[in-house]
Formats: structure tokens, C-alpha cells, sequence
């Protein structure tokens, strides 16, 4: 509730002169079955087999080698200035790739996606072995926006990423990590949660925030 509380202060501050009005959309895996009414599963690359259950509190996904396949918000919501947030229960390797030798690093992605085909979004990461990525992709082109060294020993991280205007900040348990710019991104966007190919990847809750500007 402190991380949360602080990124909100921090958003609604910055539209303190245009008296903003703050929406919050709340999930978290309940239950014995996916919530319908606010999630659907969803694939933009690859495949969309392998392991998928909820259970103990926590949505627990394993896709197949090469796809981009999880969980995304039923809402679609809209805003450049927003929070999203997703607390990560556990992350594992991914099974072996044919003709490998062994397991490879596996992640748990938070991602804000900006169209159906993946073409448009931007991606924080949380790697099996306690290291981060931040991605943007727009229009299909890909880059990576941090410095290769972020990591982490914090258990079960609550990862967040928080737009204002053309600014991306890379959120760690309500600490920044990084801040970047990002241009030419829409203003609607999904919440998706996933790992890449067979990586391990639970998931506890997720959160949005999102701020409308009203008129006096």
C-alpha cells in the first residue's frame, strides 16, 4: 500500500493545477479460475500452449520456446499520465531450446501495450537471476533503454511503470531505477503480464492508475 500510495501522491501532483481526477483498477488472482471480467489470455508472437493455472493467491504461466504469451487486461485504458504495477510471486528458467544444453534465464514482464500486435509497448523485466530490462518499442522497432546493471536481491518485487507525457519511469518497490524518454507512443494501452517463451512466471496482483484532466 506505501508504494502505491507514494506513485500516487507523485501523480497527482503532477497535474496538481489541472485538478485531476484519479481512476484505479485493482486485480488479484483469487479464486481457482482466471477473473474473465478482467482479464483475457492474449498472445502477439509465437504460441500460445503450455501451463496456465491459478492457485494459492497467484496466477502461474509457462508458455512455449519463442512465444510472447500471458494474461491482458480486459480494460483498455487511457492516459499519459498513468501507473502500472504488478507484484512478481516467483520467476524461473526457461526450459531447455532444442539442441541446447541446458536451462536459460527465465523473466516476468510487465508490459504496457499500446496495440494488438505487440508493435507498440514498452516492457519492464525481471530475470530469474535477479537482473532488469527496460524495453520501448514503437512502430515495431526495438530498444533497450537501460544500462545493463540493474538488479536486484529484493524477493517477490513489485515492478512499475509510471508515464507522464513523453517520460517512462522503470519502478522498483516504489524506488526509481531509471527514467527515459519516450516519444510517439499512443495514449491508450492494456496491462499485460507474461514471460517470454517457456520462462517461469507467477504473478500475486497488478494495478492501474490512471489520471483524467477535468475542467474546473
Amino acid at each position: 500500500m506505501a508504494l502505491t500510495y507514494c506513485l500516487l501522491i507523485s501523480l497527482v501532483w503532477a497535474f496538481s493545477q489541472t485538478n485531476p481526477a484519479v481512476e484505479e483498477w485493482n486485480a488479484a488472482f483469487e479464486g481457482s479460475s482466471l477473473d474473465a471480467g478482467k482479464w483475457e489470455r492474449f498472445t502477439f508472437e509465437g504460441g500460445a500452449g503450455g501451463t496456465f493455472k491459478v492457485e494459492n493467491g497467484e496466477l502461474r504461466m509457462r508458455s512455449v520456446n519463442g512465444s510472447r504469451s500471458g494474461v491482458r487486461s480486459k480494460q483498455k485504458f487511457t492516459g499519459d499520465h498513468f501507473i502500472a504495477e504488478a507484484t512478481v510471486a516467483k520467476v524461473g528458467a526457461a526450459l531447455p531450446e532444442p539442441g541446447s544444453g541446458g536451462l536459460t534465464p527465465g523473466d516476468a514482464n510487465l508490459t504496457v501495450l499500446f496495440d494488438d500486435s505487440g508493435r507498440n509497448r514498452v516492457e519492464w523485466i525481471y530475470t530469474s537471476e535477479g537482473t532488469f530490462e527496460a524495453w520501448a518499442v514503437v512502430n515495431g522497432q526495438g530498444e533497450r533503454l537501460d544500462n545493463r546493471k540493474l538488479a536486484t536481491k529484493i524477493p517477490n518485487p513489485t515492478l512499475g511503470i509510471v508515464r507522464r507525457g513523453d517520460e517512462f519511469l522503470f519502478m522498483l518497490n516504489g524506488q526509481m531505477g531509471l527514467q527515459k524518454t519516450v516519444k510517439n507512443l499512443p495514449q491508450n494501452f492494456w496491462l499485460m503480464l507474461y514471460g517470454y517463451g517457456s520462462s517461469e512466471n507467477d504473478w500475486s496482483s497488478a494495478r492501474v492508475v490512471t489520471t483524467k484532466r477535468v475542467r474546473p
